[in-house]
C-alpha cells in the first residue's frame, strides 16, 4: 500500500465520483483508477461499486475508510513534522537537571533558548547525577546537568560549569549549630537524610576514608522535603550550600573536601540537534561561577 493509493481513494470516497476525485488530485482518471484497483487487490475485495453514474462505497470500502483516513492523517503529520525539524521549527530537546542543581544562571539560559528557537520543544527531567547520567547514555537524554562522580563514563563529554560546597544542615539547637564537626567520628552519632540519591554518598566517602561510617536512614527527593524532616528532627542533611535555605542552618566541616565540580554534559559521538548546539551556546555565555545562586 502506498500512500498516494490511500489519497486517491478517500477522494474517490468524499465525492463519490472518479472523475471530479482524479481532478482534485491532478491525476488522470486511469491513473486513478488503477492505483484503485491496486489497492482493491491488496484488501482482496472492491472498495467501490460503480453502477453506472453513480458510485458508492462496498461495505468491505466502509470499514476501511476510517482506517485509511486515520493512516494517511498520520503520514501527513509525521511528513510536515519531518519538514519542520529540517527547518528547525520544531527543535525538540530532552534535559535532565539533578535534584541537587539550582543557580540562576540555568534559568536566563532556558530564557534565552525559549526566544530564540520558537519552536522549542522541552523535555525537562529530575533525578540523582546517576540516574541521570544513565538515562543519557541510554539514549533517553540529550544534555545533563549533574554532579560529576569519581566513576562517570569515559564517552561523556563535559563542560563544568560551577564548584559547589556541600555543607550540613540543621536545627539551630543542634550541637553542630554552636560546634561545627571537625573530625570524622562527629558524624556517627547521627542520623542523616539522603537527598535525591546524591546527598550522603560523598559524606560516607569523607567519613569512610578516616574509619568513621555514617548511619543514612532516610531518603528526601527535594530541597523542601529534606528541610521538612530536619525540622521535624529526623536527622542531619547534608546537601549543597545553595540549597541550605533558612530556618535551617548550615555548617561546614572542618575537613575532607566538601565542593563537587557541576557539569554540563552529553553523550560523545552523537549528532547534536539545533536545540543542543542552541543550549550550549546559551550556556558558555553565562558566568556561572560568578553568578549569585538561587
Amino acid at each position: 500500500m502506498e500512500m498516494h493509493q490511500v489519497r486517491y481513494f478517500l477522494a474517490a470516497a468524499r465525492l463519490l465520483n472518479f472523475t471530479r476525485a482524479a481532478i482534485e488530485c491532478h491525476v488522470s482518471q486511469p491513473s486513478l483508477t488503477k492505483a484503485i484497483q491496486k489497492l482493491e487487490d491488496e484488501f482482496g475485495a472492491p472498495l467501490f461499486r460503480r453502477e453506472r453514474a453513480r458510485t458508492h462505497l462496498t461495505e468491505l470500502g466502509k470499514a476501511m475508510l476510517p482506517h485509511l483516513e486515520r493512516s494517511f492523517e498520520a503520514a501527513q503529520t509525521a511528513k510536515q513534522m519531518a519538514r519542520g525539524m529540517g527547518r528547525a521549527e520544531i527543535a525538540p530537546l530532552a534535559l535532565g537537571i539533578a535534584r541537587t542543581v539550582e543557580h540562576a544562571a540555568l534559568e536566563r539560559v532556558l530564557s534565552e533558548l525559549g526566544s530564540s528557537l520558537g519552536g522549542l520543544e522541552l523535555a525537562l527531567s529530575s533525578g540523582s547525577s546517576v540516574e541521570l547520567i544513565e538515562l543519557a547514555m541510554a539514549g533517553s537524554l540529550d544534555l545533563i546537568i549533574v554532579e560529576l562522580p569519581e566513576d562517570a563514563p569515559e564517552r561523556l563529554d563535559c563542560w563544568p560549569l560551577f564548584v559547589e560546597t556541600w555543607c550540613v544542615v540543621t536545627r539551630d539547637d543542634h550541637r553542630f549549630a554552636a560546634s561545627p564537626p571537625a573530625a570524622p567520628a562527629a558524624l556517627e552519632d547521627e542520623t542523616w537524610i539522603d537527598l535525591a540519591g546524591d546527598g550522603c554518598a560523598k559524606l560516607a566517602r569523607i567519613a569512610g576514608q578516616a574509619g568513621a561510617a555514617i548511619d543514612v536512614r532516610h531518603q528526601a527527593q527535594s530541597a523542601a522535603q529534606l528541610r521538612q524532616m530536619v525540622l521535624a528532627g529526623l536527622g542531619r542533611g547534608w546537601t549543597p550550600g545553595s540549597l541550605a535555605h533558612a530556618p535551617l542552618r548550615p555548617v561546614l566541616l572542618g575537613f575532607g573536601d566538601n565542593d563537587s565540580a557541576v557539569v554540563l554534559a552529553s553523550v560523545a559521538g552523537r549528532r547534536r540537534s539545533v536545540a543542543v548546539e542552541a543550549f550550549l551556546r546559551a550556556a558558555r555565555t553565562q558566568d556561572w561561577a560568578l553568578t549569585a545562586q538561587t
